[in-house]
C-alpha cells in the first residue's frame, strides 16, 4: 500500500496541529457492559488519527471492529477497560473502536491495511504505524469468540503483541511463493465479495431481529452466512501452510488444492 505511508504523516501533521494526543476511545468513559462501539461519520478517519498519534507516542495502534449488538464484542470493549488489561493498553497501544453497525460499516478500514474483510465481531487488527503493517495477523480472527476468553489469557495476547515483531516472511526469498501467496490472496479477494454480499443481506435481517421483527428466515441466512465466514480464516491459513510446507519439499510449478463451498441461497445460480 505505496501511499499509506505519506497519508499517515498528513493525518500526523494535523493530529498535531488539533493537539489531539489523547486516546480516542481509551479515555472515553467506559461502560460496564461493554456498550462502547459509537456509530461515526468516518470510521477510517478515526482509525488513520488512531495510527497517527500511536506514531507519535510510539505505541501501536489497536483496532477493534465489533458492535454493541454481539456479546463477545461487548465482552471484549469492557475487558480493554478493566484491569489488569487496561494497564498493558494504556502503556503500549493507541486504542480505537470501530462501530460495523449492522455489517454495513467497517471494511474500509481492513482494506486500509490489506485485509479484504473482517470474518468476525469482534476483529481485532494490531498496527505498526510506521508501516501500516498488521502485526497480529496470526491471531485476530480468534476475537470472535471474545466472550470465551479469559482475561490471562487476554493480558497474554496484547503483552505478546506490544513490541513483538512479526515473523519474517517466507516468501521474501522465493518467487514461486509469492506467485502461490498472490494466488490464495487473490482467492481470499473472491470468497471476501461473498462474504460483502452476504452481509448485505444478512446485515438487515438482523436489525429488524434486534427490533423485534426478525424475518421468518432469519436465522437460516444467519447460520448459512455464519458457516461461511467464519470457515474461511482457517482455510486461508491452510492453503498458506501447504504452499509452504510443498515449495520447501521442492516441487516444481505447484498447484494448490483449493476448497470448494456451495453456493449460499442468495446467490444467483448458473
Amino acid at each position: 500500500m505505496p501511499s499509506l505511508y505519506s497519508r499517515l504523516l498528513k493525518t500526523v501533521a494535523l493530529v498535531i496541529s488539533l493537539g489531539v494526543l489523547a486516546g480516542i476511545a481509551s479515555a472515553a468513559e467506559t461502560d460496564p457492559d461493554g456498550n462502547l462501539f459509537e456509530p461515526s461519520a468516518d470510521p477510517l478517519a478515526d482509525v488513520q488519527r488512531a495510527v497517527a498519534t500511536a506514531g507519535l507516542t510510539q505505541r501501536r495502534a489497536l483496532v477493534v471492529l465489533g458492535a454493541n449488538w454481539c456479546h463477545d464484542s461487548r465482552a471484549l470493549a469492557a475487558r480493554l477497560h478493566r484491569s489488569p488489561l487496561k494497564d498493558v493498553i494504556e502503556r503500549h497501544y493507541e486504542l480505537v473502536l470501530v462501530d460495523v453497525g449492522f455489517y454495513e460499516q467497517g471494511r474500509a478500514v481492513t482494506e486500509e491495511f490489506g485485509v479484504p474483510i473482517y470474518y468476525a465481531t469482534p476483529t481485532v487488527l494490531i498496527i505498526e504505524p510506521g508501516n501500516g503493517q498488521v502485526v497480529d495477523d496470526e491471531g485476530r480472527h480468534m476475537w470472535g469468540n471474545a466472550y470465551r476468553v479469559s482475561m490471562s489469557e487476554s493480558v497474554e495476547y496484547f503483552e505478546k503483541w506490544a513490541n513483538k515483531r512479526p515473523a519474517a516472511d517466507p516468501a521474501e526469498n522465493s518467487s514461486q511463493l509469492n506467485r502461490l501467496y498472490a494466488d490464495i490472496d487473490k482467492f481470499e479477494r473472491q470468497l471476501a465479495e461473498r462474504v460483502a454480499a452476504g452481509y448485505a443481506v444478512v446485515g438487515p435481517m438482523l436489525a429488524a431481529y434486534k427490533d423485534g421483527n426478525a424475518p421468518a428466515d432469519f436465522d437460516a441466512r444467519w447460520d448459512e452466512l455464519s458457516d461461511f465466514r467464519n470457515a474461511i480464516p482457517d482455510d486461508i491459513s491452510a492453503l498458506r501452510d501447504q504452499a509452504q510446507r510443498r515449495v520447501a519439499a521442492g516441487e516444481e510449478d505447484v498447484q494448490l488444492l483449493y476448497p470448494e463451498y456451495p453456493a449460499l441461497s442468495w446467490e444467483p445460480g448458473d
